[in-house]
C-alpha cells in the first residue's frame, strides 16, 4: 500500500521542479530532498522569480503565508528534507 501523504509531497516537488524549468532553472529532485544549501538556493530563486504561480507554490510548500519574511526564515531549508518516498 502506497503512502498517500508521501505521494502528495512528491507530486508537489515535481510540480515545483517543472515550474522552475518553465522559467529556465533546472532542479535536481534528489538534491532538493537532502541538500540544505541547494534547497535554500532553489527557494530563493523561486521566491524572487517573476512567476506568481511559482512564488505561490513555493510559499505553499514552505507553509508560509504571503507577506511573511521567507528569506530570513532559518527553518526554511528543512522543509523539503525527508520528503523522499
Amino acid at each position: 500500500m502506497k503512502d498517500p501523504e508521501g505521494s502528495d509531497r512528491f507530486l508537489k516537488l515535481v510540480d515545483f521542479k517543472w515550474l522552475m524549468a518553465g522559467i529556465g532553472w533546472w532542479v535536481d529532485l534528489s538534491r532538493l530532498q537532502s541538500d540544505e544549501a541547494y534547497i535554500e538556493e532553489c527557494l530563493q530563486r523561486a521566491l524572487r522569480s517573476n512567476s506568481e504561480l511559482l512564488q505561490a507554490r513555493s510559499v505553499e510548500m514552505l507553509g508560509l503565508r504571503r507577506g511573511s519574511d521567507a528569506h530570513c526564515d532559518a527553518a526554511m531549508p528543512s522543509t523539503f528534507i525527508g520528503l523522499a518516498l
